[in-house]
């Protein structure tokens, strides 16, 4: 057969292996700059990506600031309802616009981000998601023109509870029982009140004015000799009279129990004032009583002024005058349902106008039915006993959180049996005292304080966890 030319020239090309090598490798590089071409193509996804997820972050967190920031300036003016749509809208403008701001023109915006934002509660939820695409320099050679993209970030907060807490103080005689042992034997070693009827020396309900009956002297020295009589400001061995008594052992000053409460509702203030999310959430009052509950420091929204007020709680302590708290005894009968009557709103905590409320009683626990009628007379039985927790009941049904705080009845020391043994059935009931408190107080709310510190500590607890409580009970 006869070869044509082209025949030939195909059958040499064929043959040749001269160029091999050459064709290889450039169909290689091909290769190589296209995967290096999408790798950056990849890498610049990745950044943008990177950018949309950080402004997307951004984004949620000023979607819940926003919000608050709306709800703490309008918190007085507005119902509930129109309160969160307000912040919702807030939030959503605001997190459309950190968005925009943080991704500049990272890629190409598909569609505007979405937010989507609900309040539950106190709760507040933004979720932001977005999606985008990055347009490939190397990809479109080998039909890959782009890479998608998407992203979501979210974040909640929730806002305080408006709380209204209502601390129901007992300032009886027993509460003016100097806060430990040594406090007692300062106090007995130098207090003239009583010496014919204590020789050891009185350290309980030694701060009446006068006589506790026709016939017997209030204040005697070690020989029967009447000298002034000191009543409550014995205390106070220096310095301004009915100031608090902060610490145990103070040169100046003999701390009484109720002092040591007086100084811790003093730190529990400072400690409101720091907690607060939103302003005027809590509101505080001091109901002090003997006989009858007093309205002593109103329900305020003002925790320096509560302060203030604490720091002459000890002034109120028990002096027979037959004040406006009443004289004689301690009376859980009265006080309890008369704070009851004055709690006139229980609501959930989630406006001002529904504040959740707690009530706070500090006390020894011991119930004495006696009650000074005047002139030295005395009606009613002085043997100690226990609260009525049905009383106690009345306020749990409503919703009311009972907190107790048990400062422990403290033995008298040199009890005497005058008074139809007063001071033997005072420490007899002292076993009975901790039960009935125990069923008093909302379950999980009952603390015992034996000493001054145990004190500030144990009404610190009781704050945290009344903030813990409102917290789940959204």
């Amino acid at each position: 057969m006869k070869r044509t030319a082209l025949s030939i020239f195909w059958h040499r090309f064929r043959a040749d292996r001269r160029g091999t090598v050459a064709i290889i490798v450039g169909l290689s590089i091909i290769g190589l700059v296209g995967t290096a071409g999408l790798g950056i193509d990849f890498f610049n996804a990745l950044a943008a990506k990177s950018k949309l997820d950080l402004a997307t972050d951004a984004a949620a967190l000023a979607a819940i600031n926003a919000a608050q920031t709306y709800i703490v300036a309008n918190s007085g003016s507005q119902v509930d309802p129109a309160l969160t749509n307000g912040a919702i809208a807030a939030g959503k403008a605001q997190a459309l616009k950190v968005f925009k701001s943080n991704a500049g023109s990272t890629a190409s915006i598909a569609s505007t981000p979405t937010v989507t934002m609900a309040r539950t509660g106190q709760t507040i939820n933004a979720t932001v998601t977005y999606t985008a695409v990055s347009q490939n320099a190397f990809g479109p050679l080998f039909g890959v023109s782009q890479i998608n993209m998407n992203g979501d970030a979210a974040s909640s907060l929730t806002m305080g509870k408006y709380l209204d807490f209502y601390l129901l103080l007992d300032v009886s005689g027993s509460m003016g029982i100097p806060s430990t042992n040594s406090e007692q034997t300062r106090l007995a070693a130098i207090n003239p009140d009583y010496r014919n009827l204590y020789p050891g020396g009185c350290t309980i309900a030694c701060h009446f004015k006068g006589p506790p009956a026709p016939g017997y002297k209030a204040c005697q020295d070690s020989t029967g000799t009447s000298v002034t009589c000191q009543g409550y400001n014995l205390t106070r061995i220096s310095g301004t009279p009915n100031a608090i008594c902060s610490q145990p052992g103070t040169a100046a000053c003999i701390q009484l129990r109720l002092d040591a409460v007086a100084y811790a509702t003093q730190q529990l203030m400072a400690t409101a004032q720091t907690t607060e999310t939103i302003p005027n959430q809590y509101r505080v009052g001091l109901f002090p009583f003997i006989r009858h509950m007093q309205q002593y420091q109103p329900l305020s929204a003002n925790l320096a002024t509560v302060t203030t007020a604490a720091g002459t709680l000890t002034s109120l302590i028990d002096d027979g005058t037959g004040s406006g708290y009443g004289s004689g005894g301690t009376h859980f009968e009265n006080a309890l349902p008369e704070l009851n009557a004055a709690i006139t709103t229980v609501g959930n905590g989630s406006g001002a106008a529904t504040p959740q409320p707690f009530v706070f009683l500090v006390t020894d626990g011991a119930q004495n039915n006696q009650i000074q009628t005047g002139g030295g007379a005395w009606s009613g039985s002085n043997h100690a006993t226990t609260l009525n927790t049905a009383d106690c009941s009345t306020l749990k049904n409503r919703g009311i959180t009972l907190s107790i705080l048990y400062v422990p009845y403290v033995p008298i020391q040199n009890p005497t049996t005058i008074w139809t043994n007063e001071d033997g059935f005072a420490n007899a009931n002292i076993p009975n005292i901790d039960p009935s408190l125990r069923a008093c107080a909302s379950p999980g709310f009952f603390y015992t304080a034996n000493t001054p510190s145990d004190i500030t500590n144990a009404m610190q607890d009781m704050f945290a966890q009344s903030l813990a409580l409102a917290r789940l009970t959204q």
